[in-house]
């Protein structure tokens, strides 16, 4: 059983709670900066008119000099009414002229002016100011010009969070900010447990599936596919994993064939060895019967039929020989330039003997020109051969067999050996050039090299072998070979 650490289930629960449990930390963060400064913006707007409801009940100056009892003693009622505030007096230029407050507590001895004005002409902003007492920090303000004999003489200048606010603001930060942590992680908490559920379930529910299909795919069930409808990572998953099936599918399907082929290949040649090997053994015992025989003519003829029947291994030796190596990856095809006609009538005389013992008659039909084709000599020598010997050996006494050339316009030369022999049934045709594949019927008799040799040269040159027949009237196989240029 797989470890609760390595469970996908238990990892991306790991992973919502923590994302989550950040989002969650990231929401109370955000939540408390917009409700305090909502709380500011607020105040702001109730208190605008703060500043100036003081400085039209109060007169700071009395003929143009600073009223310092009055001043300070209508600071200080204001201050004790509502102690979040903080009233300071200033100069038409900003500078701090009174105010009330304990020695050393004031940093500042002037403010900028700039949010003043901009309070002033603008009703709905929401704007911060210097606060004097924190020099570089800016908090919420209300704003008044102070009027004397109709000219202004400066400013009533009031901090709506002041630093009582702000001390009792900071107490009640910690407490407030843990009840809204603590509130934010349980709900956390069950948020993350019902969507990873859900979520999970739509995974595994898709998982299952496949793990389902490849488990029955392992233990046998080769046709076994997932069926899956949906798009996504996992959908691509499963279709490559069905992809994988079926080439696994054809792969052990081609191991088979493979393996029938061995089979028919240890059934044909142990039968196309058997007739040889047993008529050597019979006439070598009866030639060692007859070492006293005076009866020549007869040693003679049994020594032929040793000599044709160890032609015959030879020949199936060399055959399987041939066709390993050209199947090898170590075939080196030495290409050159021949006359075609000259080389096909150097075949046509080898077979010239052995067509006469069967009454067969040879014909070529090529082109008064010589054609030059570029190949590898000794292959094409071989592959006509071959398709030479095929023809022989199924064409009957009184029959033909035509070699033909033909020039095509794409500087292509096409090669046909034509035959008048009994035919390949059509539905073995597709089979023919498959290694030791033969004719169901048997009328076409060897271990079915011979063609799969011819196919494996023409492969090599990158050629392709044709084949029309039709049983008792004959069979023709045709290729092409490249013109020398």
């Amino acid at each position: 059983m797989r470890k609760i650490s390595n469970s996908l289930f238990w990892r991306l629960s790991l992973f919502f709670l923590v994302s989550l449990m950040a989002l969650a930390a990231a929401y109370s963060s955000i939540t408390y900066r917009a409700s305090m400064e909502y709380a500011k913006e607020t105040s702001q707007r109730l208190n605008h008119d703060l500043a100036e409801s003081i400085a039209s009940h109060s007169q700071p100056f009395v003929q143009g000099e600073l009223n310092e009892a009055e001043i300070e003693k209508l600071f200080q009622s204001v201050m004790v009414v509502n102690p979040s505030v903080e009233v300071y007096l200033l100069d038409n230029s900003g500078n701090i002229l009174s105010f009330y407050a304990p020695l050393g507590k004031v940093q500042l001895k002037s403010i900028d002016l700039g949010p003043v004005h901009t309070f002033l002409t603008d009703a709905e902003a929401f704007i911060k100011g210097d606060d004097p007492r924190n020099p570089g920090e800016k908090k919420v303000f209300s704003a008044a010009p102070i009027m004397d004999n109709n000219q202004q003489v400066g400013y009533i200048y009031v901090i709506l969070a002041g630093e009582e606010y702000s001390t009792v603001a900071d107490m009640l930060q910690n407490s407030f900010r843990m009840k809204l942590a603590t509130r934010s992680f349980i709900l956390t908490l069950i948020s993350t447990f019902v969507i990873g559920i859900i979520i999970i379930w739509f995974l595994t529910r898709n998982l299952n599936r496949i793990i389902s299909s490849v488990n029955d795919f392992k233990n046998g069930n080769l046709k076994a596919r997932i069926r899956m409808n949906d798009r996504g990572e996992l959908s691509e998953l499963a279709r490559n994993i069905n992809s994988m099936a079926d080439a696994i599918t054809e792969n052990i399907n081609n191991l088979k064939s493979v393996e029938n082929l061995r089979k028919e290949l240890i059934a044909n040649v142990s039968h196309d060895l058997r007739t040889p090997l047993t008529a050597i053994q019979g006439y070598a015992e009866t030639l060692v019967m007859m070492e006293d025989s005076p009866d020549m003519a007869s040693r003679q003829k049994y020594a032929q039929i040793i000599l044709s029947s160890t032609e015959k291994v030879k020949k199936l030796v060399d055959d399987l020989f041939e066709i390993s190596k050209l199947e090898s990856d170590h075939v080196d095809i030495k290409k050159e330039k021949f006359a075609l006609s000259e080389v096909l009538s150097d075949i046509l005389m080898k077979f010239e003997l052995g067509a006469g013992k069967k009454s067969v008659e040879l014909s070529l039909d090529v082109p008064k020109e010589p054609l030059y084709v570029e190949a590898d000599l000794a292959m094409i020598d071989r592959a006509i051969q071959n398709l030479l010997d095929n023809a022989l050996k199924h064409t009957p006494s009184g029959g033909k067999i035509r070699i033909a050339v033909r020039k095509q316009n794409n500087r292509q030369v096409d090669v046909m050996v034509e035959d008048t022999g009994v035919g390949i049934p059509q539905d073995d045709l597709p089979f023919i050039f498959d290694r030791y594949k033969k004719a169901r019927d048997n009328t076409r008799a060897g271990s079915g090299l011979g063609l799969a040799i011819v196919k494996k040269i023409l492969e090599l040159h990158h050629a392709d072998i044709a084949v029309e027949s039709r049983q008792g009237q004959g069979t023709v196989f045709s290729f092409s070979l490249p013109e020398a240029g």
